[in-house]
């Protein structure tokens, strides 16, 4: 399963706009009022597929990368639509609408599919922090409450493994994408850059 735009024909009513930041099963989503087209942002979303299946989401800060694609998207597309269709119908009257529509529709797809998606380096950290916890989104976006249990179960998966606190590990030079998502978690860049290093060297090796 893959988050997307809801529909264009959810004609009244709530429905998810502005996708953004996705990997895999999950990414940032706005949800709006609708009437047609998106009329008002109300919460925006971190959505994703739990292990068992289940699709979860918790509200995040409101992102403006995806209200505004929210906005754009679907109103593009249907413009698109509505210029190019009677250039299909009859080429020689309505050419000139046609290529305003094909203008459209690129733009629509710029919008749809390059704009919002996450650089190279955000991908592969958070396509870490998902094979190690099963959910992908920065420690920054996690409520507080459900961040501090996540962190703690780790880290006492961790110790009944090792035997050794986490941090004691890192210094140790031990290697474990687990070691790194800990020092995320726990929002310690300096022990987050010695966790990179250690897997990048056993990596190396």
């Amino acid at each position: 399963m893959d988050i997307a735009d809801s529909p264009s024909f959810a004609w009244i009513g709530y429905a998810d706009r502005g996708v953004i930041d996705r990997i895999d099963s999950e990414g940032v989503t706005t949800e709006f009022f609708n009437v047609v087209i998106p009329v008002w942002p109300q919460k925006t979303y971190y959505v994703y597929v739990n292990r068992d299946g289940d699709v979860c989401r918790f509200a995040i800060p409101r992102d403006r990368r995806s209200v505004f694609l929210g906005f754009a998207r679907t109103p593009l597309w249907t413009a698109a639509l509505v210029c190019a269709a009677p250039g299909f119908v009859d080429f020689a009257r309505w050419k000139y609408l046609l290529a305003i529509g094909i203008g459209l529709a690129i733009a629509a797809a710029v919008l749809t599919f390059v704009v919002g998606k996450l650089t190279p380096g955000e991908r592969d950290r958070r396509a870490l922090l998902r094979r190690v916890v099963g959910l992908g989104a920065p420690p920054e976006l996690i409520p507080e409450a459900m961040l501090e249990q996540m962190r703690d179960d780790l880290a006492d998966e961790w110790f009944h493994q090792a035997q050794m606190d986490w941090r004691d590990s890192i210094h140790r030079g031990e290697a474990s994408e687990t070691l790194v998502v800990l020092a995320e978690y726990h929002r310690d860049a300096r022990l987050a850059i010695r966790a990179r290093t250690n897997l990048i060297a056993l990596e190396g090796n």
